[in-house]
């Protein structure tokens, strides 16, 4: 996804450069920030008594961060290029099937799995062709 996401911007970049000028002055500023917290949980869980049970499916928790900016495409052989970015990114991912707690019969857990992506691509010039 994050493949196609980047191909189709670069494709409109393209189409933008048949009605380009022949000197180009490009100025970008960027400021990004990406807060992310995925959690799944399917523990914490309590019951009492001698015969009592405790089961708990899967929990899976995924996060996928992608942050292109500053990207100029242009077939000028004169261009002047400014780019400023700032990226901060803040990703956080939990997965929890456990703390289940019985007052004395079973617990059964499924299996806790956790995922983070980031690609940050920024201040990427592609010109002269």
């Amino acid at each position: 996804m994050l493949k196609k996401l980047i191909v189709t911007g670069a494709a409109a970049g393209l189409l933008l450069v048949s009605a380009s000028a022949a000197f180009a002055s490009v100025s970008n500023h960027a400021h990004v920030t990406n807060n992310i917290l995925t959690v799944a949980n399917s523990g914490a869980n309590l019951t009492g008594g001698h015969h009592a049970s405790v089961t708990t499916g899967d929990a899976t928790a995924v996060a996928n961060t992608a942050t292109v900016a500053n990207t100029n495409v242009g077939g000028s052989h004169h261009s002047n290029t400014s780019n400023h970015a700032s990226v901060t990114n803040n990703v956080g991912t939990v997965a929890n099937s456990g703390l289940n707690f019985t007052g004395g019969g079973t617990v059964s857990t499924g299996a806790a799995g956790a995922q983070s992506d980031t690609l940050t691509v920024v201040n990427t010039n592609v010109a002269g062709f």
